[in-house]
């Protein structure tokens, strides 16, 4: 499975991912470099640190290689992180990799060498060496991904508005934040004030001379920006691509819900005993009734309690159908 995808994330746009292939090319590259191959090679250099420790020792003591675990597990976590939900929200590439990376210091490379001078005082050169590349290697993973969240976002192109990346427009006097579904932004004049408006709500974009306005049906709000043509049309291009994700998502339920009630109409509950074979749609309601020649000796009574068993019976399994299609159903619905 691949750790970070070759084509950008978050977008089924074919035109957006051509359009942002070289972009994505360079952003992956440093995400590999800063949230894999460095934080691997820390916690390689803490497992390196504990092995000089047991090199200088008869009997190596277990509390060695706490160092080393606790980096490997640093590395594993901003691994999992990034690979689960950390692509989405690229201005958390920056600290979660300064935390984690920060963490293998303090807790691996550090108290490592302090246990390797200790326990193995003649490599002490080669510790100290350790040491500095453990320290050289937080410091450049923390700048390589500041360096791919600049490569993705720094200059924003109408494309990135077409995925669920959010997009930072920093200006002197506001700051906009153009999420999946809203538009934020914080004014600095006459005080902080942070306000923001869903998607359902925006009718219309327009840009003035040094500001954008957001027409809403109980208003208009005035955002002040740097380049209002280029902050305008982001935002509509991120609305429509909105409006796009919410019609196709009813679209796609309203398949999947034809879908279940195709399948419960072609549920049918089935039971055999003595002779007797039953079968009921989703209902319940009795739809074949078939009786073999072995029941032609058979009592009345007995016959109706066989059929009685036989039509319960039947129920029970078209009523077990209905339950599993309508389970799966909503483990799908969950998932998506």
């Amino acid at each position: 499975m691949t750790l970070i995808p070759r084509s950008i994330p978050l977008s089924n746009d074919p035109q957006v991912v051509h359009a942002l292939a070289s972009r994505w090319r360079r952003t992956r590259l440093l995400l590999i470099l800063s949230a894999g191959v460095l934080p691997v090679a820390i916690g390689i250099v803490c497992v390196v640190l504990a092995g000089m420790t047991s090199a200088g020792q008869r009997v190596i003591p277990w509390w060695a290689a706490i160092p080393a675990v606790a980096a490997a597990a640093c590395a594993w976590a901003l691994l999992s992180w990034l690979r689960r939900n950390g692509l989405s929200d690229p201005y958390s590439w920056l600290p979660a990799t300064t935390l984690m990376t920060g963490a293998q210091l303090v807790l691996g490379v550090l108290p490592g060498s302090g246990i390797a001078l200790r326990l193995s005082p003649g490599a002490a050169i080669a510790v100290k060496a350790l040491c500095a590349a453990g320290v050289l290697g937080a410091g450049s993973a923390s700048a390589l991904a500041r360096m791919a969240h600049r490569s993705l976002l720094a200059t924003p192109v109408l494309e990135l508005a077409s995925t669920a990346f959010p997009l930072v427009l920093p200006g002197e006097r506001a700051r906009m934040v153009i999420g999946t579904d809203r538009v934020d932004w914080t004014t600095k004049k006459g005080g902080r004030v942070d306000t923001g408006v869903s998607f359902a709500r925006v009718q219309r974009v327009t840009a003035q001379a040094n500001a954008i306005v957001v027409h809403t049906a109980s208003g208009s709000w005035t955002i002040p920006v740097s380049d209002p043509a280029t902050a305008a049309a982001l935002l509509r291009r991120r609305v429509e691509w909105w409006e796009e994700s919410r019609n196709a998502a009813v679209e796609r339920e309203e398949r999947r819900y034809l879908d279940l009630v195709e399948q419960l109409a072609s549920v049918s509950g089935e039971a055999t005993r003595g002779g007797v074979s039953v079968t009921v749609d989703s209902s319940g309601v009795t739809t074949g009734i078939a009786l073999s020649e072995a029941v032609r000796d058979v009592e009345p009574e007995v016959l109706a309690a066989q059929l009685m068993a036989c039509v319960q019976k039947a129920r029970s399994d078209a009523r077990r159908q209905v339950e599993d299609l309508v389970l799966d159903h909503a483990s799908a619905k969950a998932l998506h």
